[in-house]
């Protein structure tokens, strides 16, 4: 490929080309030809193939590409097709144009638009040309394998170096990478895959974390998919870990799932993490995590949330507790570290609220993002409790 500093100076005046970058295409200026690889279609077959578009391109000022020039594309690729077996209506022709001494194309396709007259016209824009070739030639494709990954973001996703299946342009895009980089190497455990557990794998799913640990023992019912993100029916009657390690794998790599409770006799599993999120809902089971945790120097968040209902409404408390021994001296046995289980089972019988598991979960990550530098923390407190109707967040006050 080309020197990477003449493709982002060209792509820095004709957005096109980095949109095409962000949709997953790995993309290049040749010789005069803009290269776009990775192009998904079907064979006469209809199976799912990548080629490689190649357009030349005349420049004017300031590196700005102009609508003059040819209508054809050159191809690379087996011809593309419909559905049906049908080949698309390209006008292809064999043609051997060199673009480099390894890419030499197979076919030249002619496409045109027409007018409102229906007469034959120019491309208005070199950007209207790309965009009507690729969208004639991936359309087939996309409908055919909605799932199939791009060629470019599985290249990307594999030069970042870490378990993420998708290349984190996000944090690249505002210049962010030197922090997300602070999760490379660290393994997380979450215990508990109920409402809240499961936004918790939501949200750090989408990090360079080395690995992903689930444990929980029980499995996906109808009210599950209510409190859960997204969409997991196909996890009806499944283990709670295996049915999100289903749906999150696809964003990591690096995801176990455990279909067990941590109890006094396995929590030794525990000993390799270098956090732990813990989100159960039985108080003595919840003593004995995080006590084993905090005495052993593994740092923990502690999640949980209560409804109450009045004549107006729920109100609903929401509460994150961590994450080290001195934290877990202070609350024990308290309203913000509960180690008992209330009488008649009254939290079992509580209604959990999607948007409360999510919020519980991301004040639980991002209290799990300060504690290894991602997020500034200007306040030593154990625990946080955030309350839905005076949308108030308190918090410990003056701890030592």
């Amino acid at each position: 490929m080309a020197c990477a500093s003449a493709f982002q100076e060209l792509a820095s005046r004709n957005p096109v080309l980095q949109e095409l970058v962000d949709l997953g295409y790995v993309v290049d200026f040749i010789g005069g030809h803009v290269v776009v690889y990775g192009v998904k279609h079907l064979d006469e077959h209809g199976a799912l193939q990548y080629g490689v578009l190649c357009t030349p391109v005349d420049l004017g000022e300031n590196n700005i590409i102009l609508a003059t020039g040819t209508h054809q594309c050159w191809w690379r690729g087996s011809k593309p097709h419909c559905r049906q077996g049908v080949a698309l209506p390209l006008g292809p022709q064999p043609n051997n144009t060199q673009i480099t001494a390894q890419l030499t194309t197979d076919f030249a396709f002619s496409l045109k638009l027409l007018d409102d007259n229906k007469q034959k016209r120019e491309y208005a824009s070199f950007e209207e040309k790309l965009s009507t070739y690729l969208g004639m030639i991936t359309a087939p494709a996309l409908a055919a394998h909605p799932g199939a990954p791009s060629q470019g973001i599985i290249q990307r996703a594999a030069e970042q170096a870490s378990p993420l299946r998708i290349p984190d342009t996000a944090s690249a895009r505002y210049g962010q990478n030197d922090v997300a980089d602070k999760l490379r190497g660290k393994k997380v455990a979450i215990v508990g895959l109920g409402g809240t557990g499961a936004y918790i794998l939501d949200f750090i799913a989408r990090t360079h974390l080395e690995g992903i640990t689930l444990f929980d023992d029980d499995t996906v019912h109808v009210h599950t998919l209510f409190r859960a993100p997204g969409f997991i029916e196909a996890g009806l009657d499944k283990p709670k870990v295996s049915a999100l390690y289903q749906v999150y794998d696809k964003w990591h790599a690096a995801i176990t799932a455990v279909p067990e409770r941590i109890t006094q006799e396995n929590i030794e599993r525990l000993a390799t993490f270098d956090f732990v999120f813990v989100s159960v809902d039985d108080g003595p089971s919840r003593q004995i995590i995080v006590d084993w945790l905090s005495s052993r120097g593994i740092p923990f968040v502690d999640c949980g949330m209560g409804l109450e209902r009045s004549l107006e409404g729920l109100n609903a408390m929401v509460r994150i507790t961590g994450v080290d021994r001195a934290t877990y001296e202070r609350t024990r046995g308290t309203l913000y570290l509960p180690t008992e289980n209330p009488k008649d089972a009254e939290y079992k019988r509580q209604p959990q609220i999607i948007e409360f598991n999510a919020l519980n979960a991301a004040l639980a990550v991002i209290r799990f993002k300060q504690h290894l530098g991602l997020y500034e923390r200007v306040v030593d407190a154990a625990w946080h409790v955030f309350e839905s109707a005076s949308f108030s967040l308190d918090r410990e006050r003056d701890p030592r």
